[in-house]
């Protein structure tokens, strides 16, 4: 492999080492606004997910409340994996509540019991918003990193979203035209 250019740190005037990886500067910033427009739905929807964990009553009780543990932790590892990619291509992650709710493109419903049904939605949002963005961090920007991460959280919503249907699903009916396709 030739490797005609040396290695070097760009620094900017705050002191931060920017780095230089192979992404200019404009790319590496418009990526970083995807990812913390991510972040912000991935943190609106672990706080729902935890007030549905929180508020959880009747039957199934023990089951929901088990899964919506498991599924905010998950929601909580993505935030993190999201957060440090931002980091990595020398952005800042928004941390604040504020910020949350200003760059979400999910709904925050004050004061309203997130059933699991409006957890599907949100989970199912967020799969068409991480395909869009992957979509544009690959075609637009050539970020093959940021794209295989956006990718593999988009997968694990497709599980969650699935899981959660499972919960209110009656007994799977068996069609031969959809076997088919």
């Amino acid at each position: 492999m030739n490797h005609n250019r040396k290695p070097e740190a760009i620094i900017l005037s705050k002191g931060f080492i920017q780095p230089n990886i192979g992404l200019d500067s404009d790319v590496r910033h418009a990526v970083v606004e995807v990812l913390n427009d991510t972040l912000a739905n991935e943190s609106v929807l672990a706080v729902k997910t935890r007030n549905a964990h929180w508020n959880v009553s009747g039957a199934g009780f023990f089951e929901q409340y088990i899964l919506f543990d498991s599924q905010y932790d998950q929601l909580n590892s993505i935030c993190n994996e999201i957060a440090e990619r931002a980091r990595m291509l020398g952005g800042i992650a928004i941390g604040s509540l504020q910020e949350y709710l200003k760059f979400s493109r999910l709904d925050e419903q004050p004061r309203v019991f997130p059933t699991i049904l409006r957890l599907i939605a949100d989970h199912e949002a967020s799969i068409r918003f991480l395909r869009e963005d992957a979509r544009k961090c690959t075609e637009e920007y050539q970020d093959e990193g940021t794209f295989d991460l956006l990718i593999s959280v988009m997968r694990l919503h497709e599980k969650m979203a699935w899981i959660l249907r499972a919960y209110i699903d009656h007994d799977p009916v068996y069609d031969e035209n959809q076997m088919r396709n």
